[in-house]
């Protein structure tokens, strides 16, 4: 069974390994359908997003419709006659017209092991609870968020410290790999399908503001996962002498806390901040301070002017 007509949705950097991949296989996309441009920036200018950057460059045609279920949007995909439609990081609801309009219906690229994080934050929260494992899962899309059957899982391990912008790489590379694999798949007919086990299905929530305050009342372990969790984007925040900063990178130390949560207990030249919580000491190793970029927290504080004793606030 052949796969010609594939048509590709995704949105973020997440999806682009994915597009750039297929393209250079006899699997290239005969149309790429992102989200429209946002504002951004200070100057809210539009700005397109990055999957529509890389569909140009690789000359894919590209829509960018604001309702992807519009009846104009269906009439024009079932010109198209797609075999099936690609969605990695799309970003949007697919209603049964649509699910239903390729022969090999809709599949989707989540980053977590299926039925563990579904929704829309699996990597972070794979590192906020210091999971050892994560993976890719494919699945067939249906009517209930990423609860449809699997295609396609790959375990992948994750590495000491490593933060969200690197597994989020690594992630969205190697599902680049496992869709070209279940396009193998799909065109041999050796697809099996393996239902989820709603009793073990776990969600996930979209990272909100106050997600993103470190509590230093927490334990070191803690910290330290939230803050791998959310770097280098959108970081995790602190508060110092009324300045907002965002916590890049940490280790945590052998030395129990003797000090309230929070306090800088050392200045350690060319390398950090030592600061207590609620059990051992924590390294503070980079920052960002607002409208800079990332930085060791030794050269932050020669311009903070910090103090042993000082402390940081939990909120903002």
């Amino acid at each position: 069974m052949e796969l010609k007509n594939i048509v590709f949705m995704g949105t973020p950097s997440f999806a682009v390994p994915c597009l750039e991949l297929l393209s250079f296989t006899k699997f290239k996309p005969v149309l790429c359908i992102t989200q429209p441009d946002k504002p951004k920036g200070r100057n809210r200018k539009l700005s397109p997003p990055q999957i529509k950057l890389k569909a140009e460059e690789l000359n894919i045609p590209v829509i960018q419709p604001e309702n992807v279920n519009d009846s104009e949007v269906i009439n024009y995909l079932n010109d198209i006659k797609p075999d099936i439609i690609i969605a990695v990081a799309y970003g949007g609801f697919l209603k049964k017209e649509i699910r239903k309009l390729p022969r090999n219906g809709c599949i989707n690229l989540h980053p977590s092991l299926l039925p563990k994080y579904r929704g829309s934050s699996p990597i972070n929260y794979a590192l906020f609870n210091d999971d050892k494992i994560t993976g890719n899962t494919i699945i067939k899309i249906v009517a209930k968020l990423d609860a449809g059957p699997i295609l396609y899982q790959k375990k992948i391990e994750i590495k000491e410290n490593e933060c969200y912008t690197e597994l989020y790489k690594r992630l969205s590379e190697e599902g680049a790999k496992d869709i070209l694999q279940v396009l193998e798949k799909f065109e041999k007919d050796e697809i099996t399908i393996k239902e989820q086990d709603e009793t073990k299905a776990t969600f996930t929530h979209k990272i909100l503001k106050d997600d993103l305050i470190i509590d230093w009342r927490n334990s070191a372990n803690n910290i330290h996962c939230k803050v791998r969790g959310l770097a280098e984007k959108p970081g995790a925040i602190a508060s110092i002498k009324e300045r907002r900063i965002k916590i890049i990178e940490t280790e945590i130390l052998k030395m129990k806390s003797k000090k309230k949560p929070g306090t800088i207990k050392e200045i350690i030249k060319n390398i950090g901040l030592v600061v207590a919580t609620l059990d051992n000491d924590i390294l503070i190793k980079k920052v960002q301070p607002a409208g800079k970029k990332i930085m060791n927290s030794f050269a932050f504080n020669l311009g903070a002017r910090l103090e042993i004793g000082d402390k940081f606030e939990n909120g903002f």
